[in-house]
């Protein structure tokens, strides 16, 4: 099987396609997720063919995974796109070169995927085939740990062995216009909105912006907020994308988008991911900020989750509209130094997906008035206090306030202290 996907770019924002050229297009579905079709999972005989060529329209980068998704085979130009010594990469989990949240998710697919029939596998990977297809680049790990943004193919077999086809992608784009919506970037200004739930919105801005401002040239304004920026897309970039992007930067706010219907999604993991992710960015920025002499700012963190709308309005950007954006700027308002603020409803769904991680621990009752996050990997804990306030425009609203000094790497977490049930 050959697969080619020739990304076209759009030099405002983001890579575009349009609605046609995908219609002709051959799937393309990352990392280790089911793209083939209900024929192929029941013949799946002969290996597919692979084109190795590294002309500009060609995937030209190989791995071969076994049904464990344990590298087997690796191209010499994977090996150099990846930066690895060839017998650093075979032998190696295909799950080492993820992102830990999407390393997280697939961990789960695969699992997963062992316990489907026949039947059950190809309804599979039609679902997975349609989420992943959301969006249209994908993050691998080098050896260093560094981000490499990826066109990623995978032929998946019925005894779960694979091949992945690799294409780098030039321009790091992780701002995202979703399909559909391409077509009324640089048009004529129309109402083009649709509605999504659940989505999670995590803003982070910087306190003390304009003291630092007020004290500073301008070109040292415009270096610390280009610092805070390429901070958290890092951040974002080597955990969670393309689960987690940063959608908009306006001044010193930055938003973070999780599990909006626009984009890829894993719904069971949506809180640890936005927790991970806030957590991680606050605690760099914070230390990029001290780095530069910044140290009367720091990192504001507010995470609202509910229904948001998306679209565009004005002819020239993608944007997100709603309760939701500005519940989280509110409480982002609130948040002191070094803490985390959240909305009551994601609390609950932090607690809820630790319990259905298996993790041992109790639920505990948001009307508490305080107890303890704990990471099931690094034992760190973070204290969570629940509180009350006036925010402008929302009127009386139940917030908790989670303080977590080592920063993130809570995506395998339980609960202590506290034996009540939301």
């Amino acid at each position: 099987m050959i697969q080619r996907v020739k990304p076209e770019l759009n030099p405002l924002i983001c890579p575009v396609q349009s609605e046609a050229k995908l219609e002709n297009q051959a799937p393309v579905c990352p990392f280790m997720s089911p793209i083939q079709s209900e024929a192929k999972w029941k013949h799946e005989e002969k290996e597919p063919e692979v084109e190795t060529t590294d002309g500009p329209d060609s995937f030209c980068c190989r791995l071969q995974c076994d049904s464990e998704h344990v590298i087997q085979e690796a191209s010499m130009l994977a090996c150099a796109l990846l930066r690895y010594d060839r017998q650093d990469l075979v032998g190696r989990p295909i799950l080492d070169l993820m992102p830990p949240a999407v390393a997280l998710v697939h961990r789960k697919m695969f699992r997963d995927l062992r316990q489907c029939s026949q039947d059950d596998l190809s309804r599979a990977a039609k679902q997975i085939k349609s989420n992943m297809s959301k969006c249209r680049e994908f993050i691998l790990l080098d050896s260093h740990h560094d981000p490499v943004v990826c066109d990623v193919s995978v032929d998946l077999r019925s005894d779960l062995s694979s091949t992945v086809l690799l294409k780098e992608v030039k321009g790091n784009y992780l701002h995202t216009v979703p399909r559909g919506f391409e077509k009324f970037i640089n048009s004529k200004p129309c109402f083009h909105v649709k509605e999504y739930d659940n989505a999670v919105c995590i803003m982070l801005d910087i306190a003390g912006s304009t003291e630092f401002a007020c004290a500073h040239s301008s070109r040292d304004m415009a270096r610390l907020l280009h610092n805070v920026y390429t901070t958290v897309n890092d951040v974002v970039a080597r955990n969670a994308f393309p689960y987690a992007y940063i959608h908009e930067v306006v001044d010193d706010s930055v938003l973070i988008l999780v599990n909006a219907g626009f984009m890829v999604s894993y719904p069971s993991s949506t809180a640890l991911i936005s927790f991970d992710v806030a957590l991680e960015s606050q605690r760099q920025v914070d230390q990029k900020l001290s780095e530069l002499g910044a140290d009367g700012c720091w990192a504001r963190v507010g995470i609202g989750m509910g229904p948001i709308s998306a679209g565009v309005v004005d002819g020239r950007n993608f944007r997100i509209f709603g309760e939701t954006k500005h519940k989280a700027q509110r409480l982002e308002s609130v948040c002191p130094r070094s803490k985390v603020v959240c909305c009551t409803d994601f609390l609950k769904l932090l607690c809820e997906q630790m319990q259905e991680q298996g993790f041992s621990g109790p639920f505990v009752s948001i009307d508490m008035p305080d107890f303890t996050l704990m990471s099931y990997r690094t034992g760190q804990e973070c204290n969570v206090e629940c509180l009350r306030t006036d925010l402008k425009g929302f009127g009386s609203v139940s917030y908790a306030v989670i303080d977590c000094p080592c920063g993130g790497k809570l995506l395998d977490s339980h609960l202590l202290g506290g034996a009540h049930s939301f």
